[in-house]
């Protein structure tokens, strides 16, 4: 895999993530400013992304998708401002992609198993933290749409629990195939560091998944105020768990 700094890293798979929850989210269900408020939010954490890119590798390719995912975000936001719904959605696509390029680059190694199921960390990894960071904000946007229907957030709410549950899927086929062996596992190693696991999966996944759980129940009652603040916690659980995972990929261990 190709060495990447860690604050690039974490903001493309948020990117990538969040982008993509709103690309899910019917902008004929919720006001078309809250698309153009999360496509401003995608444009920073990219051009944080490229500033972190920039300083190690230089003009590097990597870099450069970057920039464009930064300018195509750029050029979403202001297609949302001006009521522009078919264009916005075609440039949040080429951000999708523009990101998932990135990924994909980062992610190649010298075996080509290995090269897919670190893309597909990534890319589970980026959609788990983009969708639980939609669903708060999509939970915060009730406070001044309070007769928005609240299919949106059960719909994100959703979206998380199936990030959660193909997250431990593809670490369960993870830990099976480094108790193969290292050399079964050219991607993995030993799961023996406790304390990154308990964090990974108390908080990463057990964790989330209670929370989110709480978040789905108070939300079908329109409770959307006490919905958003659960999320908060829920947000923390994942962005703790996904950065365990992390470390413990840098370690040698697979999480």
């Amino acid at each position: 895999m190709v060495a990447v700094p860690m604050l690039a890293d974490v903001a493309v798979r948020v990117a990538f993530g969040l982008i993509l929850a709103l690309t899910l989210t019917s902008w004929r269900a919720v006001p078309v400013r809250f698309f153009r408020l999360q496509s401003q939010i995608v444009l920073g954490i990219l051009v944080l992304a490229a500033l972190a890119q920039g300083r190690p590798a230089g003009g590097s390719a990597l870099l450069w998708l970057l920039v464009a995912g930064a300018a195509a975000s750029y050029l979403a936001t202001v297609s949302w401002g001006l009521g522009l719904p078919s264009i916005a959605t075609a440039l949040d696509v080429l951000v999708i992609l523009l990101a998932g390029a990135w990924m994909a680059v980062v992610s190649k190694g010298p075996e080509p198993v290995a090269w897919a199921l670190s893309l597909a960390s990534r890319s589970l990894s980026g959609l788990l933290l983009g969708a639980t960071l939609h669903s708060m904000l999509l939970g915060h946007y009730y406070l001044i749409a309070p007769a928005m229907t609240t299919t949106p957030l059960t719909r994100s709410l959703d979206l998380i629990v199936a990030g959660l549950v193909a997250r431990c899927l593809l670490a369960g086929i993870g830990a099976w195939a480094a108790s193969a062996g290292p050399g079964a596992a050219p991607w993995g190693g030993q799961t023996d560091d406790a304390t990154f696991l308990a964090m990974r999966w108390g908080m990463g996944v057990v964790g989330a998944g209670v929370s989110v759980y709480l978040a789905r129940r108070t939300a079908a009652i329109r409770s959307t105020q006490s919905a958003t603040g659960i999320l908060y916690i829920t947000t923390i659980f994942v962005l703790f768990g996904e950065l365990a995972s992390m470390s413990m990929a840098a370690r040698g261990t697979m999480g």
